[in-house]
């Protein structure tokens, strides 16, 4: 009888410790989701390149997060209106599907589609002509 007893409490606090775990992970993915803010005011953000549209009016940036320890992010590319108090890449976070490959003469902006390494869960299906965050898509391949 106590043998039973002692097997369906350790079967329980097995379970227990796994539930734990499983919520320390999600809690870890949460707390690194609050700390990549995508800001230029981000202390982590290491901008690789930047580019001021034709007419001036938007830029767009391709970056990435130092981690620290853990290396750096996947490298993201973002396009914000061309104003010193606008500070928000999450607004024009361009889809993981696609990375910017420059500005044509009409102030359009060129995107490549790509296939990142990371999940692709949240891939967003642009087409040539899309406005996106003020500025015109032109996919190119």
């Amino acid at each position: 009888m106590k043998k039973w007893i002692l097997i369906i409490v350790g079967i329980i606090l097995i379970g227990i410790v796994g539930i734990g775990i499983k919520i320390n992970s999600n809690l870890n993915k949460l707390g690194e989701a609050f700390n990549s803010e995508h800001s230029l005011n981000e202390s982590n953000l290491i901008i690789l390149s930047e580019s001021i549209s034709p007419n001036k009016k938007h830029k767009y940036y391709e970056y990435q997060f130092d981690k620290g320890g853990l290396g750096y992010s996947s490298i993201f590319w973002s396009v914000i209106k061309n104003d010193e108090n606008e500070t928000d890449l999450g607004k024009g976070l361009i889809s993981k599907g696609y990375k910017v490959v420059g500005w044509n003469e009409k102030n359009e902006l060129k995107l490549k589609r790509r296939n990142p390494t990371s999940e692709l869960n949240n891939i967003a299906k642009l087409k040539s002509g899309t406005e996106f965050n003020g500025v015109k898509i032109n996919i190119v391949e």
